[in-house]
């Protein structure tokens, strides 16, 4: 009976183990392959969220979302990461996209049109997009 319950955990414990190692490696989740669940422009995502925040966070929460608008600002957050400012029509609120680690913003100015691909993580006077990528420059 005693060696049944030892082999009963070795065989659990290196399960554990093997899940265990493969959630560590596991690259994070990134809006670079996946299809966006919405197009839109940073402009109306910015009214969604300002109009009534808890619709359009279950609507967006989590979901991958390709935003269009006129970059306000670049530049690099505190771990290095490359921040992409979107305009909106109310002056106190724009659309931020986190690029991913390893996506670059060349080409990419102030004051051009671009579309940004990212994942939705929620509204704090901004709408916030993470593990973005750079869609298209100068979308029509």
């Amino acid at each position: 009976m005693f060696k049944k319950i030892i082999i009963f955990l070795l065989i659990t414990a290196a399960i554990g183990g093997a899940i265990g190692y493969y959630v560590w490696h596991k690259p994070p989740r990134t809006a670079e392959d996946e299809k966006p669940f919405a197009t839109l422009s940073a402009d109306a995502l910015f009214t969604e969220f300002s109009a009534d925040e808890v619709a359009a966070t279950a609507k967006y929460l989590n979901k991958v979302i390709e935003v269009s608008g006129k970059v306000a600002d670049i530049k690099k957050d505190a771990s290095g990461n490359t921040d992409v400012t979107l305009e909106t029509s109310d002056i106190l609120g724009t659309v931020v996209c986190t690029l991913k680690i390893g996506a670059n913003a060349d080409g990419t100015e102030v004051g051009t049109t671009v579309a940004l691909r990212g994942i939705c993580t929620g509204y704090l006077t901004d709408v916030i997009l993470n593990q973005g990528v750079v869609a298209k420059k100068n979308p029509q």
